[in-house]
């Protein structure tokens, strides 16, 4: 399992990310780091209406990059001769 990095060093004002498990319930992990002594809780499972959420996300912000890409895309005329 790989650990989540600590917050308060993602947001620059831990110098280092030391995460440990600090405690575990049936629905949930607490993850502490070492050297700023934050405490972070993460659910071990997403409920069904969470992963439909995300999912939908996911969705929306692929659909979202791909209209930027065809929009950023040049559009050519050849005049209007057809072949």
């Amino acid at each position: 399992m790989d650990l989540p990095q600590c917050m308060n060093n993602k947001e620059g004002s831990c110098p280092r990310s030391d995460v440990y498990i600090s405690r575990e319930t049936d629905s949930v992990f607490v993850f502490t780091c070492r050297t700023c002594k934050s405490a972070n809780v993460w659910p071990k499972e997403m409920d069904e209406r969470a992963g439909r959420h995300a999912a939908s996300l996911k969705f929306k912000a692929a659909r979202q990059a791909q209209h930027q890409h065809e929009s950023s895309r040049p559009e050519f005329s050849f005049g209007g001769n057809k072949l």
